[in-house]
C-alpha cells in the first residue's frame, strides 16, 4: 500500500464516514451478491484508492480559460478583461 499525508487521511476518514453512515458498502454487496466482512482491510485501500482517484481527477482539471480569446483565467471569472466580456457580447447580439 502507498505511504498517504496526513491531508489524505482526513479525507479517506471522512470519505470512510460517509460510505459508512449511507450504508453504501451494504448497497455494493447487495448489487454484487457478496457477504461482507466487516473485518476485513479492504475497506480502507477502497476508500483510498477513491480519494486518490478523485485528487487525480481534479489534478488534471484543465485549466480556466477565457470564454473569448482563450488566456488562461481565475476560476471564478469568465473572461481575463472587460474588453473580451464586452467583445464576446457583441458579437451573440
Amino acid at each position: 500500500m502507498t505511504k498517504i499525508n496526513k491531508y489524505k487521511i482526513s479525507r479517506v476518514t471522512s470519505l470512510s464516514i460517509v460510505l459508512n453512515n449511507n450504508k453504501i458498502y451494504n448497497l455494493i454487496s447487495k448489487v454484487i451478491g457478496i457477504e461482507l466482512d466487516y473485518d476485513s482491510p479492504i475497506f480502507r485501500e477502497i476508500e483510498e484508492y477513491i480519494v486518490e482517484k478523485f485528487e487525480e481527477m481534479d489534478d488534471n482539471r484543465p485549466t480556466p480559460a477565457c470564454g473569448f480569446c482563450g488566456n488562461d483565467i481565475d476560476n471564478d471569472s469568465i473572461y481575463c478583461s472587460y474588453e473580451c466580456s464586452k467583445a464576446d457580447n457583441t458579437e451573440r447580439v
